[in-house]
């Protein structure tokens, strides 16, 4: 998954420092909401430490309850490598939840799946892992939601 959407109001702050917008703010448990209803609720939750990552979680968590969590400085504008290190870390069974930033998102989704998937703020991709291969089973995003 891919933060919110956050602002840049505040020139001060540095990136890594800066909040959510008030559409990121309201987008975070819609989606929260879009992965209860699919059943995609995870068991573990890898995020960036950077402040929207954390209040994306924060606004899922209104919905979701609390859950086992690991903040991680290396999520933060990961390499698509790094993402692909962590799904490497996921169970049979597992739901894993990987909350980052862009371009890393789409360029893991696009090395593991060969497919293309744009991952704007607040995406969700439910990825699968199934015959030695990570497959996309489907893209979510806050604006498309109607449509479930």
């Amino acid at each position: 998954m891919r933060h919110a959407k956050s602002s840049h109001a505040e020139a001060s702050l540095s990136d890594h420092q800066r909040p959510l917008n008030p559409r990121g703010i309201k987008d975070a448990p819609v989606m929260a909401r879009a992965l209860q209803r699919l059943n995609w609720i995870p068991s573990r939750v890898m995020v960036s430490d950077s402040h929207r990552t954390l209040a994306t979680l924060d606004g899922m968590k209104t919905v979701l309850g609390e859950l086992p969590t690991q903040a991680m400085e290396n999520l933060y504008h990961a390499s698509a490598s790094t993402l692909l290190e962590c799904m490497e870390t996921t169970c049979d069974g597992e739901t894993t939840l990987i909350l980052s930033h862009n371009p890393g998102t789409e360029l893991a989704m696009y090395e593991i799946t060969g497919e293309y998937h744009r991952m704007l703020t607040a995406a969700c991709a439910l990825l699968i892992y199934h015959d030695n291969a990570w497959h996309c089973q489907q893209v979510l995003r806050p604006k498309e939601l109607f449509t479930l």
